[in-house]
């Protein structure tokens, strides 16, 4: 599969932003110095000029190289720049996260206000004692477990506290009822 981003400045195109990351579709039947290119982000075909893109290797991108492909938008951008640091990975490795910043702002949605906050902090389970987890309904030790606050990230309202593995879960699922039920069905599926 062959990787393109979109260098497009004109209105021809209004339905692709400069940056978008599409494939070329391998049986592009088209005029010479046309390609079929399938836009990720917008997911829509379109019959483009070969002097609308440049072509790149998806696996020179990432955390190691100049260039990182957003998991969210689809767009190449500048990994040092516009993806934040995540975590140390074995041998001090700093991993960034797999979305841009704009990209993460909107996941990240509305914080907790710290009054709420605070008053939630005073019902923390205590370090070393029994927590279990109201989705998973497992006990862990609370402190030497993780146990976090859970809240709606469109509105900032507290829902509880779960263990980490269930709130990783639904910010995986992005608080998204549509994908939990997608979940359910998979999982349900009788194979």
């Amino acid at each position: 599969m062959k990787y393109v981003f979109l260098l497009i400045n004109d209105s021809k195109y209004n339905l692709f932003e400069k940056n978008d990351v599409g494939t070329i579709s391998e049986n592009t039947n088209l005029n010479q110095g046309t390609h079929l290119v399938k836009v990720l982000r917008t997911n829509k075909e379109v019959e483009l000029q070969s002097t609308d893109f440049r072509m790149f290797k998806i696996d020179q991108t990432g955390d190691r190289f100049t260039h990182k492909v957003c998991d969210r938008c689809f767009k190449i951008l500048s990994t040092e720049d516009e993806f934040e640091n995540n975590r140390l990975k074995k041998g001090d490795v700093i991993t960034k996260r797999p979305s841009c910043r704009a990209c993460r702002k909107i996941k990240n949605g509305v914080n907790i206000p710290s009054s709420i906050k605070a008053r939630w902090e005073q019902t923390r389970p205590k370090d070393y004692t029994p927590f279990t987890c109201p989705i998973c309904n497992k006990t862990t030790i609370a402190g030497i477990s993780k146990v976090v606050l859970d809240h709606d990230h469109s509105s900032g309202k507290v829902r509880g506290w779960l263990c980490e593995s269930c709130n990783t879960g639904i910010g995986r699922f992005d608080d998204d009822l549509t994908i939990v039920n997608r979940a359910i069905d998979w999982l349900s599926k009788k194979i």
